[in-house]
């Protein structure tokens, strides 16, 4: 995010200077203090940024040992090559498998500040130049692959290389791609010297995004390693596409193997603290050891990660209470029991993660005219005024305090977010939601079946595409771990009976959610799902929604389609001006891509024989995970 080195200055600067350091405030035990007591609003808005306190750092590092960390649930990894095909994408996958041994041009955040870090970067910020057409990177010196050669500027351009063949084959082989975005935008890359590329884009661009949600996903590759069609063949010129797309088909095929995973010696080459050295493909149980030529700011001192996988939240808590995990996430339904974790020997904290939490719309699902029905402005606005954001907050069969208000892509903490941003545009009010409907034409029959009686395009009729006789129905399948989605999906489903709307819920695993109803990546099976709901977005520090919202997005599951957005999120990555992004914020708060979930706390548990720097532990929200830095007392 960043152009010149007056313009990086102050985006540094500002991102420091404004964005309030959650880390140390807010909550405390049980969320009980952290939603006032009763999970009443505290200030004003219910739930709270943070739940419990970090300790400080603590005891004398060591090196050695083992700790054993606990998977989420049916989400386990299934691919390695740091290109990551939108089927696979989450942040279990990107974030916690593969940043541990492959490390991005550019690491965020820092700490709980959605920034780019610049000491776990491999780079320096970037200078922009040419009217911000060109981009020069400049390599920190000593970074090296575990075979001691050094990370290169080639290695940059091989990843871009081999980005632009996979892209070639299939738009849906890179979960962050977004068509004429990177590397669309790329004219041309040319490591200049050894650790020095260049980047010519075709267009200008807002250098505060394209470092943060461009550079950011960047991913330097060992070329002098990796580039090559077969297991033993020779070393190819990745510069030529056909070899660039001979070398990507060979590791792409290699990358969805995961019976191979720990045994291929394509993946023991790497750049992070950790290298796999397990992978049970029949549990899904893997284990990672540290690289002992890592030449990061900081040598891991813990000799193995243990990642177990688990099949339920309450199995991953039970085990996390009878001692036998070192450090896991606890889910909502378990809130109530952190005193006894506490007494167990956990330190406990959690925060709302970098990003949203929502109710997907499928806007592509034809059935029974499900499409015609979420276009409606009206229906969604109606929709979300079922949703009680802070009754759900309250209750102890949801969120259990643990969670803070939420209607719009930015958290409350982003210093592009307006002060109105937890401020519901719509909020919790059935009888707002039923006039909506009587006022287009619907007659309203409580727990019966509302129909559409005036059909047609005028304000007060139903909308193009909806016949007379038309009912609303859905369906809604959640992520069937952690119980939360179950009874979040159970409570909008009985407010909208009580209107007579039929929305019919049912479970499937995360992996299975986000590898099938999802349109850009599926798109044969856009007619099986109207809404579903998994666990929200984890967003770039700079927060436009390119590539999730806009209308050609490869992350915009929903294929949301919005002429407005568009022009929005246009201004927000080619201008200058900061606020641009604040006006693309505002206008998706009102226009319901998604319904608005409340943001859940990521809480972690770990126990208090691991420390290491107070930072590090206040990152876990964001799903990142920087082990090295930890230790064993």
């Amino acid at each position: 995010m960043s152009s010149s080195r007056t313009r990086r200055a102050l985006v540094t600067a500002t991102l420091a200077a404004i964005l309030p350091l959650a880390a140390c405030s807010g909550g405390s035990d049980d969320g009980k203090a952290a939603a006032g007591g009763n999970g009443a609003p505290a200030g004003g808005k219910s739930g709270s940024q943070t739940f419990g306190e970090l300790p400080a750092e603590s005891g004398t590092p060591k090196d050695g040992g083992t700790i054993d960390i606990a998977q989420q649930p049916g989400a386990g990894p299934y691919y390695v090559l740091p290109i990551v095909p939108g089927a696979f994408n989450s942040t279990y996958v990107t974030y916690q498998f593969q940043r541990l041994m492959y490390r991005p041009l550019y690491w965020f955040p820092e700490g709980a500040s959605p920034k780019v870090n610049p000491a776990l970067s491999l780079a320096e910020l970037p200078e922009f130049s040419d009217d911000n057409k060109t981009v020069t990177i400049k390599l920190r010196p000593g970074y090296t692959w575990s075979d001691g050669s050094a990370v290169e500027a080639g290695d940059v351009v091989f990843f871009i290389n081999l980005l632009k063949a996979a892209l070639k084959k299939n738009a849906a082989n890179w979960g962050g791609y977004t068509p004429g975005q990177f590397p669309d935008n790329v004219m041309s890359a040319k490591a200049t010297s050894a650790n020095v590329l260049t980047l010519k884009l075709k267009e200008k661009y807002n250098p505060e995004w394209f470092t943060a949600d461009e550079l950011t996903s960047v991913i330097p590759l060992p070329a002098k390693q990796w580039a090559r069609a077969s297991a033993d063949g020779p070393i190819l010129d990745h510069n030529s596409p056909k070899n660039a797309e001979a070398i990507y088909t060979y590791l792409d095929k290699a990358s969805r193997d995961p019976a191979s995973f720990a045994t291929n010696p394509l993946w023991q080459t790497v750049n992070g603290p950790y290298r796999l050295s397990g992978f049970d493909v029949t549990t899904n149980f893997y284990s990672m050891t540290a690289n002992e030529a890592y030449t990061g700011s900081q040598k891991p001192r813990i000799k193995t990660l243990n990642f177990r996988p688990f099949t339920s939240e309450t199995a991953k808590f039970n085990q996390l209470l009878s001692g036998n995990l070192t450090m896991a996430t606890v889910d909502q339904s378990h809130v109530g029991q952190v005193s006894a974790l506490k007494a167990a020997g956990y330190n406990v904290y959690g925060a709302p993660r970098m990003g949203f939490n929502f109710i997907m719309l499928n806007f592509k699902d034809t059935t029974d005219n499900v499409d015609k029905l979420i276009g409606q402005l009206y229906i969604r606005q109606a929709l979300q005024h079922l949703i009680d954001q802070p009754g759900y907050i309250a209750s102890k069969g949801m969120y259990n305090g643990a969670a803070a208000e939420s209607y719009g892509t930015a958290p409350a903490s982003s210093p592009y977010a307006s002060d109105t941003v937890a401020t519901a545009p719509y909020p919790y009010d059935p009888n707002a939601a039923r006039k909506l409907l009587e006022d287009h034409g619907w007659k309203v029959v409580p727990n019966g079946a509302t129909t559409c009686e005036r059909p047609g395009t005028g304000a007060t009729e139903c909308g193009a595409g909806i016949p007379q006789g038309q009912t609303i129905k859905f369906n809604l399948f959640h992520r069937s771990e952690p119980q939360l989605h179950s009874a979040v999906s159970t409570a909008f489903a009985s407010e909208a009976r009580k209107l007579g709307m039929t929305i019919t819920v049912a479970p499937k695993t995360f992996s299975f959610l986000i590898q099938n109803y999802n349109v850009p990546a599926a798109p044969s099976k856009a007619g099986e799902w109207a809404m579903s709901t998994w666990g929200g977005f984890s967003t770039t520090p700079y927060p436009t929604m390119t590539g999730t919202f806009d209308s050609k997005g490869s992350g915009n599951v929903g294929a949301y389609d919005d002429p407005k957005t568009d022009e929005l999120i246009q201004a927000s990555v080619h201008g200058e001006d900061r606020q641009a992004v604040q006006a693309e914020i505002e206008h998706l708060r009102t226009d319901l891509p998604v319904l608005w979930l409340p943001n859940a706390h990521t809480i972690w548990a770990w126990k208090n024989t691991l420390s290491g720097p107070q930072d590090t532990f206040a990152a876990l929200p964001t799903t990142v995970l920087t082990p090295e830095y930890w230790y064993l007392k």
